[in-house]
């Protein structure tokens, strides 16, 4: 038996001798000294088995020099590869468990496994990666220097703010000084005026005493009797004046008043000066990743016809109506599994999370169509009512990022590598970079209103359905025909398109209420699903590539998701 560690000679072992192994045998699973080497090169039963030195074996990752050779389960060789459940299978696992699965030979599988552009491919992708953390690295640090950049232009205007305060506090303290000294400047003046008056008759009280006094002691008693006449009178216009003093309010209280502007309090009152938040902006870089490569790097697989595909459905989705009742005319699959629906008939796109479950709703300009996922947040949705336009949202924080101006009313939308190509009626198929505000560039001429038209697009190829003619024509990027399907006994007031992993096509048949499938040479043609099935009013559709996903939506709901067989 070969020892856990596999450094010893697994013949030798067996034979109660240790010795060294210098070699290993993946297919015997043991280690093999140079002796047993040879005679395991020279036996027919193991002559044409690989053997590598335990330097090279040792070098191997421990996950990878784990993969036996063997089924555990059944102890026979592995032959076959299910590429279904993407499991090695022995002929007693066939048996078992895979019956119906698509087979395919081990041995023709691993000829090519070694040369074959998997390992290139997976090599590229983590250079990019690499590349792509490298980017994310020096994206934050000019972040952070952005941040302490902002955080001392804030200083500087929050203490220029103070100064300005300040200079400004220091000239309204001097003017209501001012004014203050010359309300008491004013009221002294006043005050003393008064003074003097009733200071001068004062005088004339004093006099009028020594004369009285001086009338008794000396005057005659006839010069007493007349004098007293005239003492009288003077006293009555002194009682005059003194009463005088009152009505006219000559001894009211003077106070001096200031009252501080309310404002002032205001700033009293104030806690704070300011209040720093942190507000986060779209990225500005993007990984250079691409979903549809992933599926391309599994192992091959054997490519379905039209007549191999099987709907299985996995749920139904029930929309919730606006204030009007639901028009759903657009749909997509975000690369995180939220769901996004355009209700055209309440003006919203309408979110659920992975699971199906309701998430929020998202208002957006009158009549949209269509929209597209451009990223894991963003999408794009198309409008057939003025201003017409492409609306760029984000489905976090539920705001326009971006507007892409169009001429004419827009309908089918889809996004290939940040470039969006869509459908605009009286120009024909669009294409136009999703970072630049350039001018959209046609690539197939359509002429003519021709309303409901749907595009999708597969490996350098777009798909085109046209509504009036009942047609589904496929184009290269640059936009020569590659073929036209037509058969309005099958297909009638065509709608959505989408596209799977080998290239077969599914489009929306809105008056036969079906779904479709074409071969990917658009010779041939299936009915997938129609009424029976709940189709009714279909509009949008689409295919999610990297978890083998159809989503379907009928006009009035519900949404349907299918899983492709």
């Amino acid at each position: 038996m070969a020892s856990a560690s596999g450094s010893y000679c697994g013949v030798c072992e067996a034979q109660d001798v240790v010795k060294a192994a210098a070699f290993w045998c993946p297919e015997c699973n043991e280690g093999i000294c140079t002796s047993c080497e040879k005679h395991h090169r020279a036996s027919r039963g193991t002559r044409k088995h690989e053997v590598t030195s335990m330097d090279d074996y040792k070098q191997i990752p421990p996950i990878i020099a784990s993969i036996n050779q063997y089924c555990p389960e059944h102890d026979k060789k592995y032959q076959l590869y299910c590429s279904q459940h993407e499991q090695l299978c022995c002929p007693l696992c066939i048996t078992t468990n895979h019956k119906k699965c698509d087979l395919l030979a081990i041995d023709e599988i691993v000829k090519t496994s070694r040369n074959s552009a998997l390992f290139e491919i997976m090599e590229q992708n983590l250079k990019e990666m690499k590349n792509n953390i490298d980017r994310i690295v020096e994206d934050r640090r000019q972040n952070l220097e952005i941040i302490k950049q902002q955080r001392q232009g804030f200083q500087t205007d929050i203490k220029e703010m103070r100064a300005k305060i300040n200079i400004h506090l220091d000239k309204l303290e001097q003017e209501i000084q001012q004014d203050l000294q010359a309300a008491e400047q004013k009221v002294m003046s006043q005050i003393n005026r008064f003074v003097q008056k009733v200071s001068d008759h004062e005088k004339t009280i004093d006099e009028l005493q020594n004369n009285i006094a001086a009338t008794k002691r000396f005057a005659t008693d006839l010069q007493t009797f007349f004098g007293g006449k005239m003492f009288e009178a003077k006293i009555q216009e002194e009682e005059k004046f003194m009463t005088s003093l009152i009505e006219d309010s000559g001894l009211q209280q003077i106070h001096l008043q200031c009252k501080l502007d309310n404002k002032m309090s205001d700033i009293l009152s104030m806690t704070k000066i300011g209040e720093i938040s942190v507000t986060t902006k779209s990225p500005t870089i993007s990984m250079t990743t691409d979903r549809e490569k992933q599926a391309q790097k599994r192992i091959p697989t054997i490519s379905k016809t039209i007549n191999d595909i099987n709907l299985t459905i996995l749920k139904t989705i029930e929309i919730s109506e606006g204030k009007r009742k639901i028009g759903i005319t657009g749909c997509t699959i975000m690369p995180s599994g939220k769901m996004v629906f355009v209700d055209q008939s309440n003006d919203r796109l309408v979110i659920h999370n992975d699971k199906g479950l309701f998430d929020c709703e998202i208002p957006v300009s009158h009549f949209p169509l269509d929209v597209t996922s451009i990223n894991e947040n963003t999408v794009a949705v198309t409008h057939n009512a003025e201003p017409y336009q492409i609306e760029i949202i984000n489905i976090v924080n539920k705001k326009i990022v971006n507007e892409i101006k169009t001429s004419n009313k827009c309908y089918g939308i889809t996004n290939e590598n940040e470039r969006l190509i869509y459908y605009e009626v009286g120009r024909g198929i669009q294409i136009a970079d999703v970072k630049s505000e350039s001018t959209a560039t046609t690539v197939v001429k359509v002429d003519g209103k021709h309303n409901w038209n749907y595009v999708a697009t597969s490996n350098d190829r777009i798909y085109h359905t046209i509504n009036q003619s009942n047609t589904v024509t496929c184009y290269t990027i640059t936009g020569q025909k590659v073929w036209e399907y037509k058969d309005e006994s099958i297909l009638k007031s065509v709608r959505g398109v989408a596209v799977d992993n080998d290239s077969n096509v599914y489009v929306v048949s809105y008056e036969h209420d079906s779904i479709v499938v074409l071969s990917p040479d658009g010779k041939r043609a299936r009915r997938l699903l129609a009424k029976e099935n709940g189709i009714q009013y279909p509009s949008g559709i689409y295919f999610d590539k990297g978890r083998n996903i159809l989503m379907l939506t009928n006009f009035y709901g519900p949404a349907s998701l299918y899983e492709v067989k």
